[in-house]
């Protein structure tokens, strides 16, 4: 599954705009984005938008009705006059679908203006009662619908490999390690509710914990376990993870290579450390196959030594599964990156 547009009309400091998301070359859908642009231009409203679009499809697959008042989606989305982005492939190979949120007028003149894409969303005529707008559901009544409804249900409900891609959305401002304070150490199953979009939330609470879902994981899938161990060590410098936990602990420890019995644990590791962690973690562990993954600022906190290395593993993790990586950063160097490999999309330029 990849993006190939997205629109906007009165969202904050967008505006009203298209951004396309095809390659300059051969009009294919680039794999590979970079957002830049001065702050407060809108790019981590871009990625999510697309994060609450697909949230919103969630709902619409299992209720068939427009979003309740209290959905966070709904909530988010209802402040602008319209979002949609257009997915290629998704929910299966050929198959072009757009989600779209906003005014019924913005809505209708965009199928109408895209009739070939096919479209799943709600439009509000705020033309009824004041806070009673009517609202109107769109859902195409097909057999692939129903197919993807299906499969939404099995991916949230179980661990069992589902043939639908995912949307993994890792915001800046939620990236913040938080030492674990309730619940500490005990043993605790992941829920695969999160399957559908996988995000990282600060907690306190050890089973919203990054170190208890990798622990759960030598448990539950002991060779992907030491694969992840493995590509987290790659970033840590004279310090390894090391992947035995010692009995009654069941807390993951950091050796510190030629200090021979000198650890601790992950909760002691730098800001920049904690971001490779978070970064790398959720994209190995939750990125299902075809996976659009939405990363703001995957440099933060990070020494530029290991900026070039870290976008590597992230684009080789996203490659491996066939799926698309958005980002967004200030860095000049990246900029270039993107420009040589890849596509850079200035948002908030003069031009």
């Amino acid at each position: 599954m990849k993006i190939r547009a997205l629109y906007f009309e009165d969202v904050g400091p967008l505006g009203s705009q298209s951004i396309d998301l095809l390659n300059d070359w051969d009009d294919q859908i680039e794999s590979r984005t970079l957002l830049s642009g001065p702050n407060g231009c809108g790019k981590s409203t871009v990625l999510r938008a697309v994060a609450m679009l697909w949230d919103a499809l969630g709902y619409w697959l299992d209720q068939r009705k427009a979003l309740p008042r209290n959905h966070a989606a709904r909530e988010w989305l209802q402040r602008w006059g319209g979002c949609a982005v257009v997915l290629s492939d998704a929910p299966k190979d050929g198959q072009v679908v757009g989600l779209i949120f906003g005014d019924l007028a913005w809505v209708d003149a965009m199928r109408t203006q895209h009739s070939d894409v096919t479209w799943l969303g709600e439009g509000i005529a705020r033309t009824g009662k004041p806070g009673n707008p009517k609202r109107e559901v769109f859902m195409p009544s097909e057999p692939w619908v129903q197919e993807w409804a299906e499969a939404r249900k099995k991916m949230i409900l179980s661990f069992d490999k589902v043939e639908v891609p995912n949307v993994v959305f890792l915001d800046a401002e939620e990236r913040r390690w938080v030492a674990a304070r309730r619940n500490v150490g005990e043993h605790t199953a992941e829920l695969p509710g999160r399957r559908w979009l996988p995000k990282y939330q600060a907690s306190e609470d050890w089973k919203d914990q990054l170190e208890a879902s990798l622990i759960t994981l030598k448990t539950t899938q002991l060779h992907k376990y030491h694969e992840v161990i493995r590509l987290l060590n790659t970033f840590l410098s004279g310090k390894e993870i090391d992947p035995d936990i010692q009995p009654g602990e069941n807390r993951l420890r950091v050796k510190l290579k030629g200090k021979r019995g000198q650890s601790h644990g992950l909760d002691d590791l730098s800001a920049g450390e904690h971001q490779v962690l978070i970064l790398l973690y959720l994209l190995a562990r939750w990125a299902e196959q075809g996976a659009v993954v939405l990363i703001d600022e995957p440099d933060l906190y990070l020494h530029p030594s290991l900026v070039n290395g870290l976008l590597s593993s992230l684009e080789k993790l996203v490659a491996d599964i066939g799926g698309q990586l958005i980002i967004t950063s200030h860095q000049p160097d990246i900029w270039q990156r993107y420009e040589a490999s890849g596509k850079r999309i200035e948002l908030g330029s003069a031009a």
